[in-house]
């Protein structure tokens, strides 16, 4: 069927980029502003793929990569459906909080798929899920460092032999980003999963793509993600391979820089081990996001206000530095970097 059926969108019509502003269901929700939402019919029928960002507010170039698609993907050119969210968690977005949405200050990337009656997050990320992820064939979660956070660039799947979970990693390698992460269990406690696992738990084959981060809008994350998108709709059969010009002036946005990632084979990684302080105070990390680690080293220090030795980080595994904590202060039990292991 084409156009696709997509309830909370209405009528969709083909060769066309409609902008809506979607009120989400949930009673938690009553009261929020309307999401932007944009779709882009193709003029030929094909699979509906659906890319959101802003699960965390502050993730920037992630944003930036959805509204940059909206303005870039040209409907004569697209087999298929692309439905683009710039923002989900639009309270975070607007009060510039990390992590957590600040209406019940729980992370929405541990509750999907969410809970029609639950919490305001657990709310919103089941509007998600039913509004828009089940209609998709194909769902793609873009994300990044957090205003505190830094990382290298990386794609997260659901390992598994089931049909999503296949086709899941087959994604992930399209995206072409230097890192794959399949994962089987959560990476970190929380009452639900993280979007791609409860996507994945649906049947639509799900990644999570991250570039960019400290809350900064950097122009290369942005560039890797709005072209880790168009490589999976060119593995979806959705756009030939011919070059994507913009049907929009987009002079006034600066050229992407080349970066030493646009040239790096794929690495498929299968353990993601997250590090933690042990003792609140100053966070002296002796490496970077990318950098390759050994078992049994010594990858960073906390330390007390005084300048005295807390305790010594030591990595658990030989790896990858994916992502670290880049700000000083630190909590007990503080998250402090995230580590990829093969």
């Amino acid at each position: 069927m084409h156009p696709s059926n997509i309830p909370i969108l209405g009528e969709l019509t083909p060769g066309t980029i409609q902008r809506h502003l979607i009120k989400l269901p949930g009673a938690a929700l009553a009261k929020d502003e309307s999401r932007p939402v944009i779709s882009i019919t193709g003029a030929k029928p094909g699979p509906v793929l659906f890319v959101n960002a802003g699960v965390h507010g502050g993730e920037y170039p992630a944003i930036e990569a959805v509204i940059r698609l909206s303005n870039t993907l040209d409907p004569k050119k697209i087999a298929g459906t692309v439905i683009l969210m710039p923002v989900m968690n639009l309270p975070a977005f607007r009060a510039r909080t990390p992590f957590v949405c600040p209406i019940d200050n729980v992370n929405p990337n541990r509750v999907f798929p969410g809970d029609p009656t639950g919490s305001y997050s657990e709310q919103m990320t089941h509007a998600l899920i039913s509004e828009f992820v089940v209609h998709a064939d194909a769902y793609v979660d873009l994300h990044g460092g957090d205003i505190p956070e830094a990382l290298v660039p990386f794609v997260i799947c659901r390992d598994g032999d089931d049909d999503a979970s296949v086709k899941s990693k087959q994604m992930a390698l399209a995206f072409e980003l230097p890192y794959v992460l399949t994962v089987s269990k959560p990476v970190q406690p929380g009452k639900g999963s993280s979007s791609y696992a409860a996507a994945a738990e649906k049947g639509v084959p799900s990644i999570l793509a991250e570039a960019g981060g400290v809350g900064q809008m950097q122009e290369d994350a942005v560039a890797l993600l709005v072209q880790g998108v168009i490589n999976v709709m060119r593995h979806l059969d959705m756009l030939d391979n011919d070059k994507v010009e913009s049907h929009t002036e987009t002079n006034s946005k600066p050229k992407p820089k080349k970066t030493a990632h646009s040239a790096v084979a794929t690495t498929v990684l299968t353990r993601f081990e997250w590090l933690y302080a042990k003792r609140e105070g100053m966070w002296y990390p002796n490496v970077g996001p990318g950098d390759l680690v050994k078992k049994g080293q010594e990858i960073g220090t906390v330390r007390d206000l005084f300048g005295d030795t807390l305790e010594k980080i030591i990595s658990p595994v030989n790896g990858v530095i994916l992502f670290l904590t880049t700000n000083p202060s630190v909590l007990e039990n503080g998250l402090l970097m995230g580590i990829g292991a093969e």
